[in-house]
């Protein structure tokens, strides 16, 4: 069985010869082999084992600012946390590798990325920023994947069917044939599901990626996050696929205009027009706003708004601002339009998120 999101066809024929190949069997045995709490840094590679350290540093690009880890939560539950930005890609190829998944259930939730991908039945899949993907397979052959950009933001987990079987019993009528079939122990079995993330999940990535506990509980929380996503996946398997789009060409260097329109809009605070920003990074009016949903999930718009309400939020949480100087640094300039995108955006009014006059005395520096 298998479901497709929709899809960019990457101007290169095809995925790339891969420059390294590893099951996901490989890479537990590595986390196990390096020891430690069931920790193993992919980037940068710190294992204490220099062979295990050799092994790894083909895993990445060699040139990263961020953090890629493995976590093994128990034998048959492996975590990847990655948010990283590469510049392995710079001299224009892509980095393309191979990944066995054999024997496990291989779960992608992606919010930042570009990528083709090719299953083991030769299909091939492009999948982008606010995405995921859940997949099994039973063939020799591995994933295929072509690494089309450089920001990197996503979760992956991987678990063997004891885990489902032991700690995640979903009613029969709730998975597809092939997934009861995983779940049984059944080496058979073959599936692949795309579709967007849903607002649950990009919560729950957003708080594997950055835990909000610290403490020793901290694998409870990580595995109570893991089940969750899982679950969301699941649920989401009722919902049909969205209809495919028309195909769009994006090469690579497309993508890095695509990564410099963001930077624009991170540090923009005045509102922008599509054919501003178009012309600004280079790319066409078509490009710019397709290309740009797909890599980052997220419409041009929609996203710099975000932006602007997130600095809105920061100012007035920090007493710095009032409600109106707040709204029209967002690019609003009526209060109540404010309002109704600010409530809607965090769930409350940006009166509540200002600090009460008797706790701002508190914190006003003496004079």
């Amino acid at each position: 069985m298998s479901r497709q999101t929709s899809t960019v066809a990457p101007e290169s024929p095809g995925p790339a010869s891969p420059g390294y190949s590893m099951s996901i069997s490989e890479l537990r045995d590595l986390a196990l082999a390096a020891g430690g709490p069931g920790r193993l840094p992919l980037w940068p590679a710190e294992a204490g084992d220099p062979a295990v350290s050799a092994r790894l540093a083909a895993l990445t690009p060699t040139a990263c600012a961020g953090l890629s880890e493995l976590l093994t939560l128990s034998d048959d539950l492996l975590l990847i946390r990655s948010d990283f930005h590469a510049d392995g890609t710079a001299d224009g190829r892509s980095a393309s590798w191979r990944l066995d998944a054999r024997g496990w259930l291989y779960l992608h939730f992606r919010l930042d990325g570009l990528t083709c991908d090719q299953t083991p039945d030769g299909r091939r899949h492009t999948i982008g920023g606010g995405s995921f993907f859940l997949a099994t397979s039973s063939q020799p052959k591995s994933l295929v994947r072509e690494v089309m950009s450089d920001l990197w933001r996503v979760v992956t987990i991987a678990f063997r069917p004891s885990f489902a079987d032991r700690d995640l019993r979903a009613p029969d009528a709730a998975l597809p044939t092939e997934l009861r079939r995983f779940q049984s122990g059944d080496a058979e079995s073959d599936f692949f599901y795309a579709s967007q993330l849903t607002s649950g999940m990009s919560a729950a990535v957003r708080s594997l990626l950055a835990p909000a506990i610290r403490t020793q509980v901290r694998p409870i929380y990580l595995r109570a996050k893991v089940v969750e996503l899982v679950c969301l996946a699941i649920d989401q398997l009722q919902v049909p696929a969205p209809a495919t789009e028309a195909p769009l060409k994006l090469s690579h260097r497309d993508t890095r205009a695509l990564e410099e329109a963001r930077r624009v809009l991170d540090t923009c605070t005045e509102p922008v027009s599509l054919d501003q920003l178009a012309r600004r990074v280079g790319l066409n009016r078509r490009k710019l706003a397709l290309g740009f949903k797909m890599l980052f999930g997220a419409t041009v718009g929609g996203y710099h708004r975000d932006v602007r309400l997130e600095t809105a939020y920061r100012m007035l949480g920090a007493a710095r601002s009032s409600v109106g100087y707040a709204a029209a640094v967002a690019g609003y300039s009526d209060v109540g339009s404010f309002g109704k995108a600010f409530r809607a955006r965090y769930g409350c009014l940006p009166s509540d998120v200002r600090p009460s006059a008797a706790a701002r005395r508190l914190v006003s520096p003496r004079k």
